[in-house]
């Protein structure tokens, strides 16, 4: 709890930091031109937005039902070398480490920072989204529980959604939109789910 709040801070004091020398009101674009543009996407796509919920919802409680035939497979079948594995894929949804390499970024050319500020602003959205998301459902993590269906609305529990798989799909697509290469980003992304759920951290449904 103490390393998510550190990480919403972290996440704040960045946003400002880039506001500061970004060319366009980052707080704008994020919390008032992309709302207002998700609100009108949903608006005018009323019965696609709500199959897609509905769907989202469904495949969810589905995977649910199976979270803890899902978690003991993978606590049945370790090993060290996977172990080695899935802690590298990890950090691809460890905050400090997207921001750490994401830095890079602004020593290069002007596509390179567009980039860069995007996926500042990508992950900060999600990241307080999914943080706000898990205060609310306040669902248990698998490894104190093997009730994959204790949830207790506005408790220190954390689990649902997963933060890290979060972060990873955040960066992931907007390398991929900007350079093309959604078949590394991606599945990048994807292991990192995988390893949340491997490391015991996440259930099944939290990543999906």
């Amino acid at each position: 709890m103490k390393r998510n709040l550190f990480f919403i801070i972290v996440l704040i004091l960045l946003f400002l930091i880039i506001n500061i020398y970004a060319e366009e009101n980052l707080f704008n674009r994020i919390f008032f031109n992309n709302l207002v543009n998700s609100s009108e996407i949903i608006i005018k796509n009323p019965y696609a937005s709500f199959i897609c919920l509905f769907g989202a919802g469904v495949i969810t409680v589905s995977i649910m039902n199976n979270d803890l035939i899902i978690k003991d497979y993978f606590n049945n079948n370790r090993s060290e070398f996977s172990d080695k594995i899935f802690d590298i894929f990890n950090m691809a949804g460890d905050g400090m480490s997207v921001f750490a390499l994401n830095s890079f970024l602004f020593l290069f050319g002007e596509k390179e920072k567009s980039t860069a500020e995007k996926v500042i602003a990508a992950v900060l959205t999600s990241g307080v989204t999914s943080y706000v998301i898990k205060i609310i459902a306040g669902r248990q993590r698998p490894a104190t529980t093997d009730d994959r269906y204790d949830f207790n609305p506005f408790s220190l529990n954390d689990s649902f959604p997963s933060g890290h798989t979060t972060v990873a799909f955040s960066w992931a697509t907007v390398v991929a939109q900007n350079y093309g290469i959604w078949y590394l980003t991606y599945p990048v992304a994807t292991l990192c789910g995988f390893a949340r759920i491997y490391k015991n951290m996440h259930w099944a449904s939290d990543v999906f």
